[in-house]
């Protein structure tokens, strides 16, 4: 079958052959065609002829420019494109190459796919398009298929390449094999098709198997898949992406250097199909049929070039290059010598001395917690991982959610091949003056994409996922009905506004009365409540509110506006304020998404679909880590004194605390270990369920973060975990996995029952912060040291200088938040704890046994 596409723009449907469209032996004369191909190349354009073709430009500037991989290697290499690796002979080889005992991961794929198609195929919902970046593998994409003809109706598969016979190909043998399946082929470069697809209103799943993106660097990777997201995908639509996984360097090697030298002749080829490019690009300037006249076009010798590869295990990569065996010139074709010049400088032929390099591809292998990060860095949402039964490699699936926290972080260069810290460059201090002006970037004022990703996610928490029946609804009883914080919120920020720009509140005055203060109970008697603003008789109208909350967002435009563009000078107090107003806001999606998960859960409307992994194996084995303690430990935030800074302009990257972190506190630390993961929900109900079959009562210990899914008697049935995607079953799903939610006393009462107690903020602080620093510098022959260092801190005495140590401590806390935690709304729900690991950061608050009291010396924010 094939489905009939109507696009916006101009695209070709070219015929393959005179039968292309016949209709197979077994169907009726006027059966309809069973697939359609559409061309969208820009190579049939009128102006191709006085164009260079980009790929003849891209290996023009990679030979003549020296480039340093990414990764921290200072090396520099002539480069070719990756690109020409998959001509049809490069295919053909490539395609022998996956038969190969060495070559694991196709096996792997096809594994996982075979093992978990049920899992995948419930991420595709019926009348949805399917969308491979690829034509397609016969031996892959039809185990996919072959589900999706049975278990789904509507489904249209689309095939991308940019070579029209391999899609020939594939949908020839694909199509005609599933009924309930439309087909369709589109040839062209991703950027020319992808497009095409954003404004459809059928669901879309994209498909990018095999380990393509390992040839990307991070950014790129990041880069790549933003690209497509922005292009192709709407809210809820999916892409699944195979990752090779990291393994012994010894099996990595094997796949990429096989005994049959089949590896050796893909790499090669990649010199004869350039060749082949520029013979038939000067043949065509010349007016010529063929290339065969065009033989002094051939710039490579391909004799004279050998592969060779290695794997750099510290950063996760596999290079491929391409080795002159001896002094060769690449010699430019005469009919291009002045575009050459254009782009070079000079038309001068390249001389490559002997064992000199040309990079080709990389192939990355990821860590863990690398779906995570490449999730975080473009601004999706990692929705379900496959492993095959090796753990060699995984499938991961990406949805795109209605509304981040904040823009994407920027990528570490290796995060996503090893420990995904944003604190690597860390590494580099041991070897340069300490710099943390230049390790952290911190913006001064939130910036306008940052206000802006922060409305739109609060717009959608108040205005989505709460529906509008349930505005006036009140969850908590000590707390006011939704409809209170959708006027507070911008109250509380056009107050500290006016305040800055000392001008009148924004209209409605009165809204600044009424919506300034929420209720405030009294922790020691709940039946007592602090002062707060006076509540009307009835909440103004939700249109109104609305408005209002428009005007105090303009008014925060056009000052951030003026701000950046220079117009505007900060004075620190009035940047204080704005700091204030966005952390307010950030503060109140957090407690407003505690209340929203104490509705009814039938109430609660979904900002993305999630799917929760069926339960398997035991709770992670438990990981501690120790701590020497012993000298005083400054807690504070250098360099914030609002005071000392009232009425001053403000400095270039200053950063704001809270009143509570600006004095400076030392507090001395005896030696002490804490488990470095939460305690999961299983390991909770475990808890629970002990005591109830003992003499001590349970009364007040189940938390308030469970809901009960069936009639049974308490702790003998199953438990939910309150959600705004679901309520996953603890006994049945990861949800088992995830760090629980309690009360204080119900943390007491686990710590009380396991013969330990809850830290103190200070031993939190410090763990928390000198573990993700120990872990940034533990790589290559640090590792053997922090693996039998006896405790962290000592392990940091050794690498670095109490100084530097103690000055990095009190950064903002953004230098010690992996990249790979689960914060800013990176996933929809918590995330499991992995065995042998750290979660210190992300998923919930943690308690610690310090009461909240102000330090000595403490001053109020004015």
């Amino acid at each position: 079958m094939f489905a009939s596409i109507d696009y916006e723009t101009t695209a070709r449907i070219v015929p393959k052959s005179p039968d292309t469209y016949k209709a197979s032996s077994q169907d009726s004369v006027d059966a309809p065609s069973q697939y359609q191909f559409i061309d969208f190349r820009a190579a049939a354009s009128p102006d191709r002829q006085k164009r260079m073709p980009p790929i003849v430009e891209q290996i023009i500037t990679g030979l003549a420019t020296l480039t340093e991989l990414p990764g921290g290697s200072t090396a520099k290499y002539r480069t070719l494109p990756t690109l020409l690796l998959y001509d049809n002979a490069g295919l053909d080889l490539f395609d022998r190459i996956t038969y190969l005992p060495e070559y694991y991961l196709t096996d792997c794929e096809i594994d996982v796919l075979r093992t978990h198609i049920d899992g995948i195929v419930a991420q595709i919902p019926d009348d949805s398009d399917v969308i491979e970046l690829g034509c397609g593998s016969l031996r892959k994409t039809q185990i996919l298929l072959d589900a999706l003809n049975q278990r789904r109706s509507g489904v249209t598969y689309y095939a991308i390449d940019v070579m029209p016979q391999p899609l020939h190909d594939s949908m020839d043998s694909l199509a005609p094999k599933f009924a309930n399946v439309s087909f369709v082929a589109l040839c062209g470069t991703y950027d020319e098709v992808l497009t095409h697809f954003k404004k459809s209103t059928r669901r879309k799943t994209l498909l990018w198997l095999g380990s393509s993106i390992g040839n990307f660097s991070c950014d790129g990777a990041v880069k790549f898949l933003t690209d497509i997201s922005d292009s192709a995908l709407a809210v809820n639509d999916a892409v699944i992406i195979g990752m090779d996984k990291q393994k012994a360097p010894e099996i990595i090697m094997a796949a990429y250097h096989d005994s049959q030298d089949i590896t050796v002749k893909f790499e090669l080829n990649a010199l004869s199909h350039a060749n082949y490019i520029f013979s038939s690009y000067i043949a065509e300037l010349n007016g010529s049929l063929s290339t065969s006249d065009e033989r002094g076009a051939c710039i490579f010798d391909v004799n004279k070039f050998r592969y060779t590869g290695e794997y750099d295990e510290e950063v996760g990569r596999h290079n491929a290059y391409l080795e002159a065996l001896e002094d060769t010139l690449v010699k430019w074709p005469r009919e291009i010598a002045g575009q050459v010049k254009e782009l070079c400088g000079n038309d001068s032929d390249l001389l490559l001395k002997r064992g000199e390099r040309i990079y080709i591809e990389s192939s990355h292998k990821y860590g863990d917690g690398s779906a995570s990060v490449l999730a975080r860095s473009t601004g999706l949402t990692h929705a379900a991982q496959w492993q095959d039964s090796r753990s060699y490699y995984m499938l991961n699936l990406f949805r795109k959610p209605p509304a981040t926290m904040s823009p994407p972080p920027a990528i570490e260069s290796s995060s996503l091949g090893k420990w995904s810290e944003p604190i690597h460059r860390v590494r580099m201090m041991l070897q340069q003056p300490l710099d943390l002006g230049a390790q952290s970037r911190y913006p001064t004022i939130p910036s306008l994409p940052e206000w802006r990703h922060l409305w739109s996610a609060w717009d959608t928490l108040i205005l989505h996922i709460i529906p509008r029946r349930c505005l006036h609804d009140r969850p908590i009883d000590l707390r006011h009905p939704f409809i209170f914080y959708l006027g507070h919120v911008p109250a509380f920020a056009d107050i500290h506004m006016a305040a800055a720009e000392k001008a009148p509140l924004t209209e409605p005055q009165s809204y600044a009365q009424w919506f300034e203060r929420g209720i405030d109970p009294n922790i020691e008697n709940l039946s007592i409540c602090h002062s707060h603003s006076e509540v009307p008789k009835e909440w103004p109208l939700l249109d109104d509110i609305l408005a209002y909350r428009d005007r105090v967002r303009a008014r925060f435009t056009n000052w951030l506006d003026a701000y950046e563009r220079g117009g505007r000078r900060a004075e620190a107090g009035a940047a204080r304020r704005v700091w204030m107003a966005f952390e307010h806001e950030a503060l109140h999606f957090e407690t407003l998404l505690y209340m929203v998960l104490q509705m009814n859960p039938e109430d609660i409307k979904a900002p993305i679909e999630a799917s929760f992994a069926p339960l398997g194996g035991k709770q992670p084995r438990e990981s501690w880590v120790r701590y020497a303690g012993g000298s005083d430990l400054v807690f504070s935030l250098a360099g914030d004194n609002e005071s000392e800074m009232q009425g001053q302009e403000l400095p270039s990257g200053h950063v704001f605390g809270w009143d509570n972190e600006s004095s400076q506190i030392r507090i001395s630390l005896k030696p002490f270990s804490i488990r470095s993961q939460p305690i999961t929900n299983g390991e909770y109900l475990t808890f629970l369920q002990t005591l109830s079959g003992s003499s001590e009562s349970v009364d007040g210990l189940v938390p308030q973060s469970w809901v009960s899914l069936d009639q049974e008697p308490a702790l003998s049935g199953d438990y939910g975990v309150r959600t705004v995607v679901g309520t996953p079953s603890i006994t049945t799903t990861e949800a088992a996995m995830w760090p629980v939610c309690v009360s204080q006393k119900q943390a007491n009462a686990y710590a009380k029952w396991s013969g330990k107690r809850l830290p103190t903020e200070a031993e939190w602080i410090h763990a928390s912060r000198t573990y993700h620093l120990a872990r940034a510098l533990a790589t290559g022959d640090r590792k053997a040291g922090f693996a039998a260092s006896k405790s962290i801190d000592g392990f940091l005495a050794q690498e670095m200088n109490p100084g530097s140590v103690q000055e990095i401590l009190q950064q903002p806390y953004d230098m010690f938040v992996p990249s790979d935690a689960n914060v800013d709304l990176a996933s929809w729900h918590p995330q499991p704890v992995i065995a042998d690991g750290a979660m210190f950061i992300g998923n919930a608050w943690e308690w610690t046994s310090t009461q909240f009291y102000p330090y000595d010396g403490f001053k109020p924010s004015a």
